[in-house]
């Protein structure tokens, strides 16, 4: 009886899409990519370890792929939420963006994509090192944060959705007599 139980139960976990947490699947099209990054080390890391768990082949040069992910720098802001009645800052916020394109190399176009992830802090001005932990945490949950984002964008890039790159204009050389 509790074989026939858990047997149904798993079968209407599979039967509704549930998957586990970090599984997100991609369109075919793009299961192979070239990935030219410049957001930094820890984030690339990060971002190559889901696409890797995601089944996609990452190539090591641009010819060899139908797309390309082009990853810009992440910026990171800290905005100041409220300040003590001494002066002291005693919360803020860290505001992160990523921006990134996604290039369909035979279509000639490219889906442009935005991420945004915000964390708010507490300053402790007694425990000045807890807080610079904490901040060093959260910076690292911010870039994770970015990265199940960006992979949720690119589950979700639809062909329509793509813009069509401007050819480049050829430029006419005159000789001179």
């Amino acid at each position: 009886m509790r074989f026939i139980i858990w047997t149904l139960m798993l079968s209407m976990l599979t039967a509704c899409g549930w998957h586990l947490r970090g599984v997100t699947p991609l369109p075919k099209e793009y299961r192979v990519l070239f990935l030219q990054s410049q957001a930094g080390n820890s984030f690339d890391q990060q971002l190559i370890l889901q696409l890797e768990f995601n089944d996609v082949l990452l190539t090591q040069t641009a010819a060899d792929a139908p797309a390309i992910l082009q990853v810009n720098k992440v910026e990171i802001d800290k905005r100041t939420l409220s300040v003590s009645s001494s002066g002291r800052i005693s919360e803020y916020e860290l505001n992160g963006s990523l921006d990134a394109r996604l290039i369909h190399i035979e279509r000639n176009s490219e889906l442009p994509i935005q991420v945004k992830s915000r964390r708010r802090l507490t300053n402790d001005i007694n425990n000045v090192g807890g807080t610079a932990n904490e901040e060093a945490v959260q910076l690292k949950e911010m870039e994770k944060d970015l990265v199940r984002k960006l992979m949720r964008r690119l589950q979700n890039a639809q062909a329509d959705a793509f813009i069509a790159i401007p050819a480049a204009k050829p430029t006419s050389v005159q000789a001179q007599p």
